[in-house]
């Protein structure tokens, strides 16, 4: 280093020789002493940077270079996710919910809530997420994800829907990807494969709708379960995938969810020996106060996605099936019964980049996958099982009217069929003509009097998020929603009950990452 400075200087020096020799002035000494501190400075960096990296290259990784707003260590990238969130829910009917609508439980004028509207404040939608990456090879990709909110709680945190136990686990996944064979592998709970994606077979995300609400609109299939999926690319525009999920069955049966229960009122009690559920399991680190279904085989659901592009337009399009086994023991004797399901998803692209429509249809024995939700099956006398037949409609756009600010609009349904049996007079099953649904529209009248069995529920919503600041530091979003929301009942002795809820949603969130 002192070498390289004394040539820089003597070649200063012998530069300005001339100079000296016509002017031999303090101002220009003073100049080329600036001029060489300066250069002794750079020359005095240049070496510390020389010497970190060959500190650097000498020791063992530990933080790897990594892409702005990401951690890297040791061959791992780290993306953290989530936001911190305010909801506000304003309702017509009192159901001491911060989640928005529970579209199976809109009193009846039977209630005193029917009559009393609520407002409330939750921060329980917010929510954290983290995924971990790493390259083995150049073909192998390595992924790991996990996302949590506080949307539960110890009786809710349960096996049917979401697996949500607390705090509310809604995802914890691996993910093996091969991009020189186009196979893809996951395994963990992740959203169902039957859930709507926006492109490809997307195992971390699904095209929800971008509503306040937290359950949704009807018509969306939501569920979130363990298991397992390998799907395979097929060219960069059409996948075929095939999970194994773990099964759980919702039953119905008189008008009492949980079987074997004796029902108060008219309907048909089976015999106590009927065994449907587990319960009380809660030495295997299940609440003792939740029951678990019998099942032995799990669901299986074959998806197939395409997403060709049409000049500039976007689409997808995916079609499922899904297999369902539903198991009792009655009388000494097992039932089972085998249902198949399927629905499609459709997204497309109207203006590029500027409006966009979706559209989602299923049918089958779809109960515990739904918004509302319904029941998948409910039983006759004899302790056999009747699967309830679901249809599910969702249409919705997305009008993104300047960057930051998006409008959007909803109508979704579900409705079921009746299903139910008699053994002479005493009635079985779900949605049974004989049900008693008398007191249904008097307020305080006794629960036996209104058995109205939800036979459909609607929805229709719109509402807007804007984006109020966005930087470095994040973002934070604010929006209002608002949903009118109706709920039939079959026909039964009495009449047929229908309740509706009007509600208005405001959100603000912050998004750190």
């Amino acid at each position: 280093m002192r070498i390289l400075k004394g040539m820089v200087l003597g070649g200063i020096l012998v530069s300005a020789g001339p100079a000296f020799a016509e002017a031999d002035t303090s101002s220009e000494i003073r100049e080329l002493k600036t001029r060489l501190k300066q250069l002794e400075q750079r020359l005095e960096n240049q070496g510390r940077k020389e010497e970190i990296r060959a500190a650097v290259k000498a020791a063992p990784s530990v933080f790897d270079p990594c892409p702005v707003g990401k951690l890297c260590y040791k061959g791992v990238t780290l993306t953290f996710g989530g936001w911190i969130d305010l909801t506000g829910i304003y309702r017509s009917r009192n159901l001491a919910s911060d989640t928005g609508s529970v579209y199976n439980f809109i009193p009846y004028a039977q209630s005193k809530n029917f009559k009393t509207d609520e407002a409330r404040f939750s921060a329980r939608q917010s929510r954290f997420s983290v995924l971990a990456e790493g390259d083995p090879d150049a073909d192998t990709h390595l992924s790991g994800f996990g996302e949590i909110d506080f949307e539960g709680a110890a009786q809710t945190a349960n096996s049917v829907a979401t697996n949500s136990f607390n705090p509310r686990m809604r995802q914890a996944s691996l993910q093996l990807d091969r991009t020189d064979l186009g196979l893809h592998f996951l395994a963990g709970q992740s959203w169902s494969l039957n859930a709507p994606s926006k492109v490809g077979i997307d195992s971390r995300g699904v095209d929800a709708p971008g509503v306040i609400d937290f359950e949704s609109v009807p018509g969306f299939l939501g569920a979130r379960q363990p298991g397992v999926r390998v799907w395979k690319d097929f060219g960069p525009e059409f996948k075929l995938a095939v999970s194994a999920e773990n099964p759980q069955t919702s039953f119905f049966g008189g008008n009492n969810p949980l079987v074997g229960t004796p029902a108060v009122g008219p309907q048909g009690v089976l015999n106590p020996n009927l065994l449907v559920n587990l319960t009380g399991p809660g030495g295997s680190f299940f609440n003792n106060a939740n029951n678990l279904s019998l099942n032995h085989v799990p669901d299986l659901t074959v998806k197939a996605a395409w997403d060709p592009r049409l000049g500039p337009y976007k689409l997808h399009i995916e079609g499922w099936a899904l297999y369902r086994d539903f198991y009792d023991r009655f009388n000494f004797a097992n039932h089972d019964v085998n249902t198949v399901s399927f629905g499609g998803h459709v997204v497309a692209e109207i203006i590029p980049k500027t409006l966009e429509a979706s559209f989602s249809a299923s049918y089958g024995a779809l109960g515990r996958f739904t918004a509302t939700p319904f029941p998948d099956a409910t039983l006759r006398q004899d302790g056999s099982i009747q699967p309830l037949p679901i249809t599910a409609l969702l249409a919705g756009a997305v009008w993104h009217t300047t960057p930051s600010l998006d409008l959007y609009a909803y109508a979704g349904l579900e409705k079921t069929s009746a299903t139910f049996s008699n053994v002479g007079t005493v009635p079985f099953g779900y949605g049974n003509p004989l049900y008693n649904n008398l007191g249904c529209n008097i307020e305080n009248s006794p629960a036996a009097t209104c058995n109205g069995n939800t036979s459909e529920v609607r929805q229709y919503t719109i509402g807007f998020y804007d984006t109020i600041l966005k930087g470095s530091y994040g973002a934070i979003k604010a929006g209002v929603q608002y949903s009118y929301n109706q709920r039939f009942a079959f026909e039964g002795v009495g009449g047929a009950p229908k309740t509706d809820d009007h509600i208005v949603m405001t959100q603000v969130r912050y998004y750190p990452f």
